[in-house]
């Protein structure tokens, strides 16, 4: 019954980002995987073996117990490790039980500030995965701890383009503004040049 949610959201949808998770994978092959604000977004733990989640919402506890998930999970996931899923039921900014700098990678998408808040879990040399929808790009692009690495762009759910070309022509805005600002205006800032996401290092 669970599952129904990531059908309903995700894959009914074609919202899967495989495509995404997949180009990551190749291009960075991150270990570990932190999700914060995931909501049902079960996707990461089919490309990556490793990934703990978080997120506040109602019944996102249930669904990660449901074994009907964990199930749809092994069957299709495409590595032949065992699958390590961790989730933690509560708000990204409380403190989790993992110790800090121990994640290869953060994703953000839709949730807000998350490459603020655990940026503590994310390793030197680690990505953050993001989209500005929330600000979070936009956040990470005024953030000295954050370098642009790279920017991606959708052609299908299974077909994501991840690039490292021309990185000097994004997140040009004619608005100067700083972290306090941005974190009251809650969203991203208008760029002459917006792909669907971006991907930041940690320094």
């Amino acid at each position: 019954m669970m599952l129904k949610l990531y059908e309903k959201y995700h894959t009914s949808r074609k919202y899967t980002l495989i495509g995404l998770f997949k180009e990551i994978k190749k291009q960075f092959n991150p270990k570990r995987v932190l999700y914060p604000g995931c909501y049902v977004h079960i996707t990461p733990s089919l490309v990556f073996s490793d990934v703990t989640y978080i997120d506040s919402f109602r019944d996102t506890d249930k669904f990660f117990k449901d074994l009907k998930v964990i199930e749809y999970i092994n069957k299709n996931k495409e590595y032949k490790k065992k699958s390590k899923i961790k989730f933690y039921h509560q708000d990204y900014y409380d403190k989790i039980p993992e110790e800090f700098e121990s994640f290869d990678c953060i994703i953000s998408l839709y949730s807000g500030f998350i490459g603020q808040a655990v940026k503590r879990y994310l390793k030197k040399g680690g990505i953050l995965v993001c989209n500005d929808s929330h600000g979070d790009a936009s956040m990470a692009s005024i953030d000295s701890d954050y370098e642009l690495i790279a920017i991606f762009d959708k052609k299908s759910d299974e077909n994501y383009i991840v690039s490292d070309d021309n990185l000097k022509d994004y997140l040009i805005s004619k608005k100067k503004i700083k972290k306090k600002e941005l974190k009251k205006l809650g969203k991203g800032l208008i760029y002459t040049k917006s792909p669907t996401g971006y991907i930041f290092k940690k320094k």
